[in-house]
């Protein structure tokens, strides 16, 4: 990791953006680019991903819980409908990740940039980064280390683990 790169560790609840600097003054003229201390530069938060099905919507069925019972016949009535609701959030936290890495990746303009986010949610991620994002990435860690102590990830991200 150089002077001037920057590292990305998200998960579905938030996202952390930290650039390189210069840890001391042969680090900044250049002598000794690998001696870097990340910087946080940007925090987000994905409160979506939070949120509890049962929160959203009630649990009741409908309006008509008994059926009908005319005619002689007794029909089961309303049981309301099957929500796909925690796959379309997850969905929509995922296009979020995607739009803020290459929003961050563009206006910082890195040399070269680390990733680590989750088993679960890395493939769906980096498959939707653009093009020209995903060319400067440089080491992609299927990991969570949004906990991680920013000292230690310098270190954790030279093992490419993806």
């Amino acid at each position: 990791m150089r002077v001037g790169d920057i590292v990305i560790v998200s998960n579905l609840g938030e996202m952390k953006v930290y650039k390189a600097e210069p840890r001391d003054l042969e680090a900044e003229a250049g002598l000794k680019p690998n001696n870097v201390k990340l910087d946080l530069v940007d925090a987000k938060d994905y409160v979506a991903s939070h949120w509890k099905v049962q929160d959203i919507v009630t649990d009741e069925a409908g309006q008509f819980k008994g059926g009908s019972q005319g005619r002689g016949e007794f029909t089961q009535g309303s049981i309301g409908e099957r929500h796909e609701l925690e796959k379309r959030v997850e969905a929509d936290v995922i296009n979020a990740i995607v739009e803020d890495i290459n929003a961050e990746v563009e206006s910082h303009n890195p040399p070269k940039w680390f990733l680590a986010l989750p088993e679960t949610i890395y493939d769906k991620v980096v498959e939707r980064i653009s093009p020209a994002v995903r060319e400067k990435l440089f080491v992609g860690v299927k990991k969570d280390l949004t906990k991680a102590d920013k000292k230690d990830l310098p270190e954790l991200l030279k093992k490419k683990l993806a």
